[in-house]
């Protein structure tokens, strides 16, 4: 048994990953998907992936989402015949290794809510439930545009990267320092893009996509307080729809906490509906193992 831990992944990589995973969809008849984009971990030193071999077949793998430094999102699987054998433990220990390097001091665990094998893992880890998102998937047959914007839809750079972040820290409470880290990355992305609300000359609003694979994810949408429930919001939504569209990507998805019933009713009137809910639980770094 060998562990690997790097970066990012290789062409290579990514195709075995990508096998290992789809043998444990269809044994475990779930819905999900591994996040496989380190683009937006806080810091890009970090190395977000473990892959665990048996000689040099992959029998398990764990990769880490880390977009802010307290906290890191969690995802594992390993094939069916090789579990109950502590390799998802030996890989969680190497991960906790390298998160205590950059002082992130809590773990959440990501769990599609009808995976057995992963709430016994869970369970036996003792993490507490933290909460619920739903990742939901465009219908295009519901979708409908609007006659008319009050908005304009800007792609910002580089150069609108102070007031992008200023407009972001309002916007979702973060700190300027996360902020900056999640829009620069952004920036320095190929495959993502940066979106800013302007209503006649301000600034009211923020929003992202990420184009890697088949599928566009739309994420990181918001409006400044003073602005909300004036339907700005759902313009923003539907501009950004529109401009991925426009682009020649026709699959579209975004991700909602359970609770944020405005953006739920938001998101399910414009043809979006729930395909998987994702149970998320937390436990902190230095409890475990």
């Amino acid at each position: 048994m060998s562990i690997r831990a790097c970066k990012d992944l290789s062409g290579k990589d990514y195709e075995e990953v990508l096998n290992l995973e789809t043998i444990c969809i269809d044994h475990d008849n779930l819905s999900g998907s591994f996040f496989l984009d380190p683009s937006l971990n806080f810091d890009s030193r970090i190395k977000s992936f473990f892959l665990l071999y048996e000689k040099s077949k992959l029998i398990s793998m764990l990769s880490m989402f880390i977009p802010t430094n307290h906290e890191a999102e969690i995802t594992a699987y390993t094939l069916p015949k090789f579990r109950g054998k502590g390799y998802f433990k030996s890989l969680l220990g190497r991960a906790v290794e390298e998160l205590r390097q950059f002082h992130v001091t809590d773990l959440l665990f990501v769990c599609e809510s009808t995976s057995i094998p992963g709430k016994r893992v869970i369970r036996d880890l003792k993490a507490d439930y933290d909460h619920t998102e739903y990742f939901m998937r465009l219908n295009k047959s519901r979708y409908t545009p609007l006659d008319t914007y009050r908005l304009m839809l800007l792609e910002a750079g580089q150069k609108d990267l102070e007031r992008a972040i200023t407009v972001n820290m309002r916007v979702f409470e973060d700190s300027y320092e996360e902020s900056k880290s999640l829009i620069q990355n952004c920036f320095q992305s190929d495959i993502r893009k940066q979106y800013l609300a302007v209503l006649k000359d301000l600034i009211i609003g923020v929003g992202s996509a990420n184009f890697a694979g088949e599928d566009v994810s739309i994420y990181g949408v918001g409006i400044l307080p003073e602005f909300r429930f004036k339907g700005y919001g759902k313009e923003l939504l539907h501009l950004i729809v529109d401009s991925v569209w426009q682009s020649g990507n026709s699959e579209i998805t975004i991700e909602v906490h359970s609770e944020n019933d405005n953006a739920l009713t938001l998101y399910k009137k414009t043809g979006f509906y729930v395909q998987v809910a994702y149970e998320y639980y937390r436990i902190k770094a230095n409890e475990v193992l």
